[in-house]
């Protein structure tokens, strides 16, 4: 199902760096506290880049606890917003689904598929992710990175990555 609707995307493809591009997405999943605070500092910090972030994070709980605050630059979701074959089905997953970001990248470690859906159907021009053979038509550009790694570890690595990538020689 979800090899067959990627099919169906229509976007622009663009390989880009970070310091050439305006508009980030960022998927992760938010199960853990720490993660979450850490992921708000990294969003702090491209938007101290100049950069426009939206992040949406994942947390497997059926509805979404009470005190979590989001925004309509940080939002989460939950099992509540997820079909029976785990395809995420809300409004504003559909409105971050089709935003056309210059980058998106997916954080989700381990793998999830909620967050694999998103990262398949998005308009996004340049969409970075982990390494799984199973899905590399999905992303257009992969890294290895360890699953039983931290999000700090392939947050890191991933940004090193995306600062390098098409840099001209000096």
């Amino acid at each position: 199902m979800l090899q067959k609707q990627h099919k169906t995307v229509v976007r622009s493809r663009a390989i880009m760096n970070i310091d050439s591009a305006s508009y980030i997405g960022i998927l992760y999943c938010a199960d853990n506290p720490d993660d979450v605070e850490f992921m708000k500092k990294y969003v702090h910090t491209l938007r101290n880049m100049g950069k426009q972030v939206k992040s949406l994070g994942f947390i497997h709980v059926k509805e979404l606890p009470l005190g979590l605050n989001g925004s309509m630059m940080h939002q989460y979701y939950a099992l509540k917003e997820l079909n029976w074959y785990m395809k995420p089905s809300s409004q504003f997953i559909n409105t971050f689904v089709n935003d056309e970001f210059d980058i998106l990248m997916d954080f989700g470690l381990p793998a999830q598929l909620p967050i694999i859906f998103i990262s398949s159907m998005s308009k996004a021009k340049c969409k970075v992710g982990r390494y799984m053979e199973k899905y590399t038509e999905l992303y257009d550009v992969m890294l290895e990175i360890d699953e039983t790694r931290k999000l700090d570890y392939a947050v890191d690595t991933t940004h090193n990555y995306m600062m390098l990538l098409n840099k001209k020689a000096q």
